[in-house]
């Protein structure tokens, strides 16, 4: 009988760790927003798409570079990189970093994904048309 109680409290002393340990990163993530998607807007022309927005970087001497990949023939990947500019002091701070990128491909039925230092990001693409 102890050795069962024995089992049954380290199972569940594990389980219970990892549940703290997993809940604890979603409720971490959620509250300091780095589960919010990027809001990027689309400025749709003749054929043309000029995407803006602004993404987080983790720290205050990161700038960013981005490029747009044709994944296929309706789909484009966003590829942010972010790089450490060595004459801005460095802190660990989340800090906006604006971007704006032009490419050409038709107005509609054009799917976007994006990535940050090769990590998957979320993203809400707002198509706005030009006047």
């Amino acid at each position: 009988m102890f050795y069962h109680l024995l089992w049954f409290t380290v199972i569940s002393t594990v389980v219970a760790y990892v549940v703290l340990v997993v809940w604890g990163q979603i409720v971490f993530a959620s509250a300091s927003g780095h589960n919010d998607p990027v809001v990027i807007r689309d400025e749709l022309g003749p054929g043309s798409h000029h995407l803006s927005g602004m993404v987080m970087v983790d720290q205050t001497c990161y700038q960013l570079q981005e490029k747009v990949n044709q994944m296929s023939s309706t789909l484009y990947e966003i590829e942010f990189k972010s790089w450490e500019e060595p004459s801005v002091p460095c802190k660990v701070e989340r800090t906006p970093r604006w971007f704006h990128q032009a490419l050409f491909a038709p107005a509609v039925g054009v799917d976007f994904i994006a990535t940050l230092d090769g990590i998957a990001l979320s993203i809400a693409v707002i198509p706005v048309i030009e006047h």
